[in-house]
Order: C-alpha cells, then structure tokens, then sequence
C-alpha cells in the first residue's frame, strides 16, 4: 500500500503540488472574504447593479454615464447578487471562485509554455501574490473577472503557438471566444488583445504564421465594435476628462513593483527575465534567426509589462495629461505574462545551481519555492489582508450605517443622510446596508450629484454626512450655512453629525 501510495505521488507529483497552493489560497481567501465592509468602489458597484434596477437599466448605465467599464463583469454580478444571501463574504464568494480559476488558468498558461517545472514555479507565484488576493479574490469589483478572461486568452494564444505555421482553425477560433470575453471585461483587456495583435503581425509579416491568425482579432475585437459605436453616441460622461493624476517618471517602477506585489526579490528577477530575453533574441538575430520563433514570444511577453506601463506612462504624462489612465490596478493585465517570464528564468537559474553543485532538483526547488511560500507568502497574506481591512474611511459603510442606527433616527422625516460620493456610491448604501441589511426600508440617502440637495436640506433638523474620502464635505455645508452646527464628528468612521440651530 505504502509502494502504491509513493508511486501515485510521485506519477502526479504536479497536481499535488498545484493543489496544495491553490488550496491554501482558497482558504485565506474564505477566511478574509467577510471581515470588512465593502469599499466605496464596491458599493458604487452594487449601485450599478441594484435590484431596484431592471436589466436594461443596468446595461443603460455603462453606455451612459458609467462609460469607462464594460458590461460583461456586472450582468454576471447582477446575477449573483440576486440569488445569494447577505453578507459581504457571500458577495466575495464569486471573486474567490473567478480567482481560482484566473490561477488554475495561469498555471495552464506555463504549463502549455514550458512544461510542469515552470507551472510549479508559476503556481507558488500566482498562490502567493497579495495583489491576486486582495484585489481580484477579495474585491467585489471587475478585477477577478478580467484577469480570469487574460490569462484564458494568454491560455489560449500559446496553445496556437505550439502549432506555429500551422496554426489549427479551432485554436484560432477559441482564442478569439477567449478574446471575445477580454474584450468585454475591461478596456485594458483591449489593450492586451491589440499588444498580442502586434506580436502576430510581426510574426505574420516574418512568414511565421498564416493569414488566419486575423479570425480571432475579428472575433474579439469586432464583437466590441457594435457596444463601443452605441456608447459614443449614448454616452453622458465627458471622456475629455478623467479622475487619475498625471504619473511622474517615478510612476514606472511603482506600477511594476505593484503588479508584484511590492516584492523586491521578484520585481529584481522581472528586470533579469526582461535582461535575458533580449540578450537572447539579440543572440537569434546574429546567429542566423535560430530560435526565433521561441525567442521573439519569449521577449514579447517579458517585456509586455514594461512596455504597457512605459506606453500609459508617455500618454498620461505626455500627450494627454486631463485625461490620463494610468491606474495601477488596470497593470492586471500584465500580471499572467510578468509572472510566466519570472517563472522561466527562475526555473533557468534554479536548473543551473542544481547542476553547477551537483545537488538534486527536487532540494533545490523544494528550498526555494519552499522560502517563497513561507516568506513572502506570509508577509503578503498577513500584512497586506491586515492592513487594507484596517484601512481608515474608505470600508466603513457597516459603521456608518450602525452609528446611525445607535442614534434611533434612522428613517425619521427630519433626519437627512447624505453620502460625499457618486450618486451609484449612494444607492449601493441605500439599498445594501440599510434595506437589503433589515436596517429600513424606503430610506433615501442624499448625493453629491443629487440636485435636490437644497430642498432637503431645507426640510431637515438633524443630517449625518459621510465622507468617504479624506477631505470637507464642503458640498453640503455650503448650503447648510449658518442654519446647522456640527455636534459630533467620528474620525474614525468619516462621520459628521450636524444639528439645526436656527429655522
């Protein structure tokens, strides 16, 4: 039994391993998934996508005023919110599920690239990361959803390459579905399909690869064009403008270090994977084009990362500094080809330091992918999880919505609550944490966007303010003027609480 036992471990030796990551992710994330209230990114999505709402209205949304995101993430958010029970551990379930697969795919993704020593190394990376975990596993937002579909799309763009010149008709054709997908995930997933569509007209250009390889670019991105050409004309948003600030040169290692989770030892070997791919195609270039095809894939996925921050740095700094998008969570895209090139070269070095001192691979890889798990793993999961559940304002709601209820004037005729946000931000509270939450229904709940705010005003004895973000909630005490003083403030809520002194 104990023979059998061995053999079934060591035939299936990857699987275990992969499992026993993915295992442990899935378990910190089930552990960390209900601890905090939703952010205000969060709650200006369950706005969008309110119960109160009808399917069309939701889709109105993002071809009117919510123009920056696509509808793909926030139907099947609709969905979900409409059958699970409350709790923001329930909403978060389905980021934990979309992660998963977005890590299951990506070790795929190295696997197809280079075999089961990468796809170890990608897997303990990926299973490791705070940035997949926070921001895609424990954020209910588009995050899980886009990454899941990009690494389904770099998936799929390597099984083609394993036939390259004879590319088949249905892996051309699934990519595009994949790409399909991506397209209707985020914007940034756009930009990954026209960087992979470069790579392709090079290699198209080369005598690489056949003419069919523009099927999937058709399916992909002809299958946005209709939404992208109904929403220019729909649209209320001015795209003229956007909220992120202009980068400065130091933005670009920032955003590279960010999309690995700010760990330096990785971040070092980014820069090594980037150093080595281009010697090697140099290498390629000089001896004939041996290996090009291999060597041409293997630079432009190492330098994907870069070139995406470079190129969003150069537009928003630039070219077009009112409305720039240089955001670094949008760099998710980059994170499936920025994590594969670490893979390769580290599994490179590893291999070289096992036969440089004659040690076996299994100690080898065993100690250092053992080191990373227990080290960086730990730091990523504990302190950045611990931090941003303890971040100040911005996952506060829960708290604003019980100090209010303390107070036992939540539903009073002359009690006005007003959130400092978007008119979505408002509606998500109103409808998640105080009707959906047993707390009172028929509640409105005041925006800065609303333009009945003087009337309400006008009419209100008592007014809490929330004020999401750092700052005044200037918007509202202007109007209040001299009639209203403030008789408490929480700081560590963002709470104001004013009273009427004068009619």
């Amino acid at each position: 039994m104990t023979k059998k036992l061995k053999d079934i471990c060591r035939n299936n030796w990857f699987y275990l391993v992969c499992g026993i990551l993915i295992l442990i992710q899935i378990m910190f994330s089930l552990h960390f998934m209900g601890r905090q209230f939703f952010s205000l990114d969060e709650v200006s999505q369950i706005g969008f996508i309110a119960k109160k709402n009808s399917w069309g209205k939701i889709i109105d949304y993002y071809l009117t005023s919510e123009v920056t995101n696509l509808p793909l993430w926030p139907l099947l958010a609709a969905v979900w919110y409409r059958i699970v029970p409350y709790g923001e551990g329930w909403m978060r379930l389905i980021t934990v599920i979309l992660t998963t697969i977005a890590i299951v795919l990506m070790i795929k993704m190295a696997k197809a690239y280079r075999g089961e020593r990468t796809a170890v190394i990608m897997a303990t990376l990926v299973c490791i990361s705070s940035l997949i975990m926070q921001k895609c596993g424990l954020t209910f937002r588009v995050h899980a959803f886009w990454i899941a579909f990009t690494a389904l799309v770099m998936w799929r763009y390597i099984e083609r390459l394993k036939y390259i010149g004879d590319e088949k008709t249905r892996d051309v054709v699934l990519l595009g579905i994949s790409m399909a997908g991506l397209a209707y995930s985020h914007y940034f997933g756009c930009l990954t399909i026209v960087y992979l569509f470069c790579m392709d007209a090079c290699l198209f250009v080369l005598k690489k690869i056949k003419g069919k390889f523009f099927i999937s670019y058709m399916i992909g991105g002809g299958s946005l064009m209709p939404w992208f050409l109904l929403m220019i004309t729909k649209r209320t948003m001015n795209l003229e403008e956007f909220w992120p600030k202009t980068p400065t040169f130091a933005s670009i290692p920032k955003a590279l270090r960010y999309i690995l989770s700010h760990d330096e030892v990785i971040y070092l070997l980014l820069i090594l994977a980037m150093i080595v791919a281009a010697l090697l195609f140099i290498d390629c270039l000089l001896n004939e084009g041996r290996d090009f095809d291999e060597r041409f894939v293997r630079l432009g996925f190492a330098f994907m990362p870069l070139l995406f921050v470079v190129g969003d740095y150069i537009y928003s700094a630039h070219i077009n500094t009112k409305s720039g998008i240089f955001v670094l969570r949008y760099f998710l895209s980059v994170l499936p080809t920025a994590l594969l090139s670490v893979s390769i070269v580290l599994e490179e070095i590893l291999d070289r330091v096992s036969e440089k001192f004659s040690v076996s691979k299994l100690l080898v890889y065993g100690s250092v992918l053992s080191f990373m798990v227990l080290y960086l793993g730990t730091a990523n999961y504990y302190y950045d999880v611990k931090d941003e559940v303890s971040a100040p304002f911005d996952n506060t709601y829960g708290n604003v919505r019980d100090y209010i209820v303390s107070e036992g004037r939540l539903g009073d005729k002359d009690t006005m609550i007003a959130i400092n946000a978007n008119r979505a931000n408002a509606d998500g509270f109103e409808e998640y944490y105080l009707e959906y939450g047993g707390k009172g229904e028929d509640i409105h709940v005041v925006s800065n966007d609303d333009s009945d705010m003087a009337e309400r005003i006008a009419a209100a004895e008592h007014i809490y303010i929330y004020q999401v973000m750092h700052g005044n909630p200037d918007v509202f005490t202007d109007l209040m003027g001299n009639d209203f003083k403030e008789t408490a403030f929480d700081e560590n809520i963002g709470l104001y609480v004013y009273e009427r002194v004068s009619r």
